[in-house]
């Protein structure tokens, strides 16, 4: 299975939730994008990178990247990590709706985003929710109860 995640900058949450998948299964292609243009072509933030080292996760050679419609178009799924990017994600690329869901519907800790630790400062917080969210969409993979068209 093709997975993307999904954030507004591609160098917080969605390279978090890219390498952490990476580092739980080596069965799917993964990958992170932005929806905004801010940070394309630079690396991920510094502390997002520090986090996953301190956690033992392989993080080399990332580049931020926004999402095309070819990369919609490639992926099986694609996960926004908030609201706001599932609905940016949803108006531009109308007719693969089907394809795009909320990162937060497999998190069950109470979360219906990830919160953007930009803002936030809260690096460890969204590690946690995104690792936990992680191992759960893995499970309903397995179990072939997650809907990607």
């Amino acid at each position: 299975m093709k997975i993307a995640f999904v954030c507004l900058g591609n160098i917080c949450r969605s390279p978090m939730a890219e390498f952490v998948m990476k580092d739980m299964t080596n069965k799917h292609i993964i990958n992170s994008f932005a929806t905004s243009a801010y940070h394309i072509g630079e690396d991920m933030h510094k502390d997002t990178k520090e986090l996953l080292i301190k956690n033992n996760i392989k993080c080399d050679n990332f580049i931020c990247r926004q999402i095309s419609l070819e990369d919609v178009k490639y992926h099986d799924i694609i996960f926004a990590l908030d609201d706001e990017i599932l609905n940016t994600l949803q108006n531009r690329f109308q007719e693969h709706k089907n394809k795009i869901q909320s990162f937060c519907t497999y998190c069950n800790l109470g979360y219906k985003n990830v919160p953007d630790p930009w803002y936030s400062g809260n690096f460890e917080e969204v590690y946690m929710i995104i690792k936990h969210s992680c191992k759960n969409i893995l499970k309903a993979i397995d179990e072939e109860n997650i809907n990607c068209n």
